[in-house]
């Protein structure tokens, strides 16, 4: 057993509504996509409202290095991070040296040794925490960290493990890239970080009671990274929705079975807002309603799709905004590259 104490979460200054990513995407790709006007009104299909930022939008009118892009996600991922873990630490009743375990996850910018270090210095974590970082899980990424965490905390009642998922998706932005894909991206895709604090035993006021896995074979084309010489060429299958519903119903089963309790008994569904088409399809397999994923549509509208810090601020918001009571249970579910699907099982305490 294993007990969510606290969150935190962090996102960079710059602010692009909605609108204005709109009108820069319509300048950069007009002319380069066959009736792209058609494409654009992806801007306003995705329900996101605004995104965060570490750039500039001048930024995006520029050609980058990719060594320029790295220097920058490293300081901002730096810096995001710890903005994350103050907030989670702060009123926990847990001090930086009561850290054992460090998970942390990042799949838009590379480090050797991995940033986690560099975090770990800044904080002032004792020199034997235990480091597991974390690559290449990407949109999956914040809800695999946490079922790792969790394994991790259960081992022991007095381990406390810190999990930190951040992204800067921005960075990733190839210019040269006419791809439908890229375009869908550039309407989705945004900054920020978030941090959990995990207990072992069930004395937090959420219990993490199971965690599974389910990778599908065959389907490990359908997103991810190519990497070119400019950076992270983004890789979006218009499958993945399809695949999503054909692997939810043996995820979820997976998760539940052992526990004696359906879907129907479930009181949040903390979702990865991976996109529009992708929340429909959570609401058709599991045939609930749109107010079911209240904290995800809010997550997509204000911070957009972080990859895998998403969840955790999807779970951030249906702890601050969603009445809950003792004994309730909630699912957290994401879906990322490999195909792979990242379930747990929560209960408020």
């Amino acid at each position: 057993m294993a007990s969510i104490v606290s969150i935190g979460t962090a996102v960079p200054p710059h602010i692009m509504p909605q609108e204005v990513a709109c009108q820069m995407a319509g300048e950069h790709f007009r002319g380069q996509i066959d009736n792209v006007e058609k494409y654009l009104k992806v801007f306003k299909n995705a329900l996101v409202h605004q995104r965060h930022f570490c750039v500039e939008p001048i930024w995006f009118g520029g050609e980058h290095r990719l060594k320029d892009k790295n220097d920058l996600y490293l300081d901002w991922a730096r810096k995001l991070s710890l903005a994350a873990i103050d907030k989670a630490l702060d009123g926990s009743g847990i001090e930086r040296d009561d850290v054992d375990h460090f998970v942390f996850v990042s799949s838009s910018g590379i480090a050797t040794p991995s940033l986690d270090v560099a975090v770990i210095n800044a904080l002032g974590l004792k020199p034997g925490v235990r480091r597991l970082p974390l690559f290449g899980l990407g949109c999956a990424g914040g809800a695999a960290g946490l079922a790792l965490a969790s394994s991790l905390a259960g081992a022991s009642e007095d381990s406390i493990v810190l999990l930190v998922a951040v992204e800067l998706n921005s960075l990733t932005f190839q210019r040269a890239d006419f791809a439908k894909s890229n375009l869908v991206a550039a309407s989705l895709f945004g900054d920020g970080a978030a941090a959990i604090l995990i207990r072992g035993g069930d004395k937090g006021p959420i219990n993490i009671l199971k965690s599974t896995t389910l990778l599908r074979p065959g389907t490990q084309n359908l997103m991810g990274w190519d990497f070119v010489d400019s950076g992270f060429r983004v890789v979006f299958s218009r499958r993945v929705p399809v695949t999503i519903r054909q692997m939810m119903p043996e995820a979820i089963n997976n998760t539940l079975a052992d526990e004696g309790i359906g879907a129907e008994d479930i009181a949040s569904f903390i979702f990865h807002p991976g996109g529009t088409k992708i929340l429909r399809a959570y609401e058709e397999e599991l045939g609930r309603q749109p107010k079911d994923f209240r904290s995800a549509y809010d997550v997509l509208s204000q911070y957009g799709n972080m990859s895998s810090a998403t969840v955790l601020f999807v779970l951030d918001d249906e702890i601050r905004n969603s009445p809950h009571k003792s004994g309730d249970y909630g699912l957290l579910a994401a879906f990322g590259p490999g195909f792979s699907a990242e379930v747990s099982l929560l209960r408020w305490a």
